[in-house]
């Protein structure tokens, strides 16, 4: 009998995503393999992460290049903002939204999936990222989860485990499952070192320094670290 628990985990190689994989692995599914796209952004360097925590868990990992979505930050449209204040952000969508991204994601993934018995598709969409990304609030999720079983005849379910986490919930996830954050990377820019300024670092930063955790993966500005505890104690 086909395992009704058959799994294709979207891998962006940030925090976010190799949660949801260690939770999902923790709740007995099965992995067909884990996927990655290449879709015009300015670096790879999360796909060399995705890669990394592929291999960590012993998962195949394709690595999928589409054409250039253009109209973002993150691909084509200007620098990536830095330095913004986070502090008070209202539902408006953030210049680094990527156009419908996630519908064509989940429709290839989708597609993928149908070449072999996988059932679910599992990501890392979240209640952060839902504030500024309408592609990642579960009502969207809930209807391409509609849409593909209609177009595919499958009874696919969109799974989202952190999708009521904020930042902070996600790190303490990650940290109770074992998941390899170190391995992980989020900021925007493609450089030796993570910014620690763009919109995806600060948020990183203040969700450790909220838990009380040393972020292990370097950045290129002072961080104040000094109520955190080292990631090398916790064990992980």
């Amino acid at each position: 009998m086909v395992s009704q628990k058959r799994a294709l985990v979207l891998l962006s190689g940030g925090l976010d995503s190799v949660t949801a994989l260690a939770w999902a692995q923790q709740q007995g599914y099965f992995f067909q393999e884990a996927i990655s796209f290449v879709y015009g952004q300015r670096h790879i360097r999360e796909i060399d992460a995705a890669t990394s925590i592929a291999a960590h868990y012993g998962l195949s990992h394709q690595v999928v290049t589409l054409s250039a979505i253009s109209g973002s930050r993150l691909t084509d449209l200007g620098d990536i903002p830095q330095g913004r204040d986070l502090s008070s952000l209202s539902e408006t969508i953030a210049p680094t939204y990527v156009p419908n991204r996630n519908m064509i994601l989940l429709a290839y993934a989708a597609a993928h999936a149908l070449l072999g018995d996988a059932m679910h598709l599992i990501g890392g969409w979240n209640a952060a990222d839902a504030l500024n990304y309408p592609d990642c609030r579960d009502s969207f999720l809930a209807s391409v989860e509609q849409t593909l079983r209609l177009a595919t005849l499958r009874e696919f379910t969109i799974v989202r485990p952190l999708i009521h986490d904020d930042k902070p919930a996600i790190v303490r996830r990650a940290l109770a499952l074992h998941a390899p954050i170190h391995l992980t990377w989020t900021c925007y820019l493609g450089e030796a070192l993570a910014c620690g300024k763009c919109d995806a670092c600060q948020l990183r930063i203040k969700a450790f320094q909220e838990v009380g955790v040393i972020d292990p993966v370097p950045y290129a500005i002072t961080i104040d670290w000094s109520q955190c505890r080292p990631y090398s104690e916790l064990n992980v």
